[in-house]
């Protein structure tokens, strides 16, 4: 895939729209802040490294599934587009922008038949 900066900004209007539904956490605001700046999508590598390893991986050890834990993929493949849009070597997959699709509509799916 040729990642253009349009894919960032994709990206950003995905997390501006789900995050109010996740509690909040540092780690999504500064993703947010990074993906604002095209000057910064380079860190985008290391907040995907502090997502996953903050969120994702303890989510995973204890089976989370609900709508927080949910989001955590859509994060980190939030920050993997953004990093993959900075041109910057050694990007992440090359379907990182299709996999945050993807996780955005399970993510979606979730929501609509949760419980109010």
């Amino acid at each position: 895939m040729d990642y253009k900066p349009e894919h960032a900004v994709q990206a950003l209007a995905i997390l501006d729209e789900l995050l109010p539904l996740v509690t909040q956490r540092a780690e999504y605001d500064q993703l947010v802040e990074i993906l604002r700046d095209a000057s910064r999508w380079s860190e985008a590598h290391d907040q995907f490294s502090a997502i996953r390893v903050n969120i994702t991986l303890r989510d995973e050890v204890y089976g989370k599934s609900d709508l927080d834990s949910l989001f955590a993929y859509v994060a980190e493949n939030a920050a993997k587009t953004a990093y993959n849009c900075s041109g910057c070597s050694a990007p992440f997959d090359n379907d990182s922008f299709e996999k945050l699709l993807r996780c955005r509509d399970v993510f979606l799916e979730a929501a609509s038949t949760r419980k109010p």
